[in-house]
């Protein structure tokens, strides 16, 4: 017999109380009920959001292990809300060939997309609960706990290239002395990560059409001279390129139209960044940044505008005329981490 035994054999109960209480059940909520369902409403409108932008991206993961043949345990059929484009098959095809070569992605990529659906059916059952004034504390808990499992994707997946992209870091932002102090610190937080993705996005598309501007200015003096060349022409060192973008378009009044707007389009953008990089608002440039980059991706279509128009913008307004590779057969070969941006399906 071991020590371990005697000892154990050798102890008998208690000869008198502990004096210690029965456990019971609280006598009052945590929360008061009132301010429970206030912010009951509140998390489930910020949840409902979370799973609104993530819904496309976690479409894809679940086409791909459909197309894989890999069953997501404790999900059903699911409804796509979200058609497949030209760039989300490219994803769909790059995440079927990791999941061949790299069988520990494919694990990460079943856990993400039953967590995703898990904290949605979580959603509609607490929705479910407030409406029947049947909510208890703990039911918010349990879907706090799911959706900080979809604020931890970035950290799954980060060292997968495509996966990295869909699921981006959140960037780190300091606030500045002259934001609103009538709003909470996780609002003006918010704003200025919003604030900063704006400029951001909006430096990345200045950037990629800027050094291609003077082509396209000339371009259009061309057309409007019905193809004469000047002396500014002769010096701008690209008069051939420039002659035959002018020749080539110059009888489609649609292409025109489309130079012509992403001339106006580029310089409005040029003035709204300088506006906002002084402090100036930066909505503005939300609704000059989308229509002007799908503009660039519609003329980079065209074979004779390919050249006023480069890719160097690609995975920020990503274009479907790059292909997505799929990686090596190799076991265990891993990818390099990409940087940022969000490829929809």
């Amino acid at each position: 017999m071991s020590s371990r035994d005697s000892f154990q054999r050798q102890t008998g109960l208690l000869n008198q109380a502990g004096g210690t209480r029965p456990l019971r059940g609280a006598t009052k909520p945590l929360i008061d009920p009132d301010a429970l369902r206030d912010q009951t409403r509140d998390i489930l409108e910020k949840s409902r959001a979370s799973l609104e932008t993530l819904q496309p991206r976690i479409e894809l993961l679940m086409r791909a292990c459909l197309n894989a043949r890999l069953q997501v345990p404790g999900v059903g059929e699911v409804e796509f809300r979200h058609p497949l484009s030209p760039k989300g098959e490219q994803i769909v095809s790059y995440l079927m060939g990791t999941f061949a070569a790299r069988p520990e992605v494919a694990k990460e990529v079943q856990v993400a997309t039953f967590r995703y659906y898990e904290a949605a059916r979580q959603v509609e059952a607490v929705q479910a609960a407030l409406d029947v004034d049947q909510l208890r504390q703990q039911m918010l808990e349990e879907l706090k706990l799911k959706l900080f499992y979809l604020s931890r994707f970035h950290e799954v997946f980060k060292a997968d290239r495509v996966l990295t992209q869909l699921f981006p870091p959140p960037q780190t932002v300091t606030v500045g002395p002259g934001e609103d102090k009538k709003l909470s610190t996780v609002e003006r937080l918010k704003q200025k990560k919003l604030r900063e993705e704006v400029l951001r996005k909006a430096e990345i598309l200045h950037g990629s059409l800027a050094p291609k501007m003077d082509q396209l200015n000339t371009t259009l003096d061309m057309i409007d001279k019905g193809g004469a060349i000047d002396i500014k022409a002769l010096i701008t060192g690209s008069t051939r390129a420039v002659r035959l973008i002018a020749l080539g378009i110059g009888t489609s009044p649609q292409l025109v139209g489309h130079l012509r707007e992403a001339k106006r389009m580029f310089e409005l953008l040029a003035q709204q960044l300088e506006e906002a990089k002084g402090g100036g608002e930066v909505a503005p440039l939300k609704e000059t940044i989308y229509p002007l980059s799908r503009l660039a991706i519609t003329c980079r279509a065209h074979p004779m505008l390919k050249e006023l128009f480069p890719a160097s913008d690609e995975g920020l307004f990503p274009d479907e005329s790059t292909p997505m590779r799929t990686p090596p057969p190799e076991a265990g070969a891993g990818t390099s981490s990409a940087g940022a941006s969000t490829p929809a399906s």
